[in-house]
């Protein structure tokens, strides 16, 4: 039964797309239409247990999407622009993060915890705000790469989103300590918060470093030229990369993005390499990692006061991300097009945010609270990933970088 699940979520995502793009909407919306259609809580068809099983398939699949996303990047773009993508990403995470904590901690006393003391709203206020910080590239490398979108607002969207995650993990890492503490759950330690961050960053670039030259050297000893015998090795690599980063505890995205760059960079046959993943993979991963992502969202955490959650946090941390871009695009002195537009790039959310939320539901320090934030995040992925690539191509369109005719 469940290879008839899965052929029919693929036709389904492929009949979707092609809906999508008559109607001039990008194709991840009829991925994304087609998984919430098939969702468990919406339609009995397809058990519950079988999407539950699949985070092998959907990992997989966010492997192979930073990958690309690092593969965007050369040796020249970080030497002439990574100190600016970095301090750009900064600007765009600090906005939301600091409004966001502002708003709900002002709010939260009105609306979810007006019996609970002050350092409960803060600890909530604190989570919820490191967790506005990442973008999830995914969505939006999906429309640059559906309408070969090309510029100095692309380039500035993948390049403030490339550097978001170790970003968001230094905030978490700190927003977590500090509320455990708060909470009563044990001694702040810096030493320590900052080991866990310097461990994690570090260890995915030296992993996706050292496996990029293993896979670049295996493909020029065994002279392989071919697209399928490469195919093979590159998806063997990509899984080892990611499968190795989660059993050392090492950011996992990061350390394949590491893997793209120093496949684009070092490897003498990168652009066949490039094209056989974006040419023969691309739109089946695509395909999957959306309509399983959509599959996955939980609809219990809907009462009044979770849904109001999550509309106040879609508008600040929008409005977050804007000020923090605002701020950035002009202290860094970028074109006009770019301090106008890139801000639409950057509002996707998912990935690595619901993965920090889980972990947020499994401290007990956090129990008063971790169902109301789960929430608000699963709620407002599911809406920032149907706006995001509508925003995304928006903004494309609007700076000249996509084919006006798609």
């Amino acid at each position: 039964m469940d290879i008839m699940y899965l052929g029919i979520i693929l036709l389904a995502g492929y009949f979707f797309s092609i809906a999508a793009e008559k109607t001039g909407l990008p194709k991840i919306v009829g991925y994304l239409a087609a998984g919430l259609l098939l969702n468990p809580e919406i339609i009995q068809f397809i058990p519950p247990e079988f999407s539950a099983n699949a985070d092998t398939i959907t990992t997989f699949c966010l492997a192979f999407i930073t990958f690309e996303i690092g593969s965007n990047f050369s040796v020249s773009d970080l030497k002439s622009s990574g100190k600016k993508y970095f301090k750009l990403a900064a600007f765009e995470s600090l906005g939301a993060f600091i409004l966001i904590f502002l708003v709900f901690f002002l709010i939260s006393g009105l609306l979810a915890f007006s019996n609970m003391g002050t350092d409960v709203r803060i600890a909530f206020s604190l989570l919820l705000a490191s967790l506005a910080a990442p973008t999830d590239p995914s969505a939006t490398l999906a429309v640059i790469h559906e309408y070969k979108a090309s510029g100095p607002v692309t380039r500035s969207i993948l390049g403030a989103a490339a550097f978001d995650d170790i970003i968001t993990l230094i905030l978490f890492s700190f927003g977590f300590s500090i509320s455990r503490t708060i909470l009563g759950g044990g001694s702040l330690s810096t030493l320590h918060i900052s080991y866990t961050i310097l461990y994690k960053i570090i260890g995915a670039v030296a992993l996706g470093s050292i496996v990029g030259f293993a896979f670049n050297k295996t493909i020029s000893i065994l002279k392989v030229s071919f697209r399928n015998p490469m195919l093979v090795i590159f998806l063997g690599f990509l899984s080892l990369t990611f499968g190795l980063a989660i059993y050392f505890k090492l950011d996992e995205m990061f350390s394949t993005l590491t893997l793209g760059f120093i496949v684009r960079n070092f490897n003498k046959q990168n652009e066949k390499i490039i094209s056989i993943t974006r040419d023969d993979l691309e739109e089946l991963f695509f395909l999957i990692f959306f309509i399983f992502s959509a599959m996955h969202f939980n609809f219990d955490s809907s009462g009044l006061v979770v849904l109001v959650l999550i509309l106040i946090f879609i508008i600040f941390r929008s409005g977050g991300k804007y000020i923090g871009m605002f701020i950035g695009t002009h202290y860094l002195n970028m074109s006009d097009k770019v301090k106008k537009y890139a801000f639409g790039g950057l509002i996707p959310q998912g990935g690595i945010v619901l993965g920090l939320a889980l972990l947020v539901g499994v401290e007990p320090l956090f129990k008063g609270f971790s169902n109301i934030l789960s929430g608000v995040i699963m709620g407002a992925t599911i809406i920032h990933e149907f706006i995001g690539p509508l925003l995304s191509k928006y903004v494309l369109k609007k700076s000249g970088e996509i084919n006006i005719n798609k």
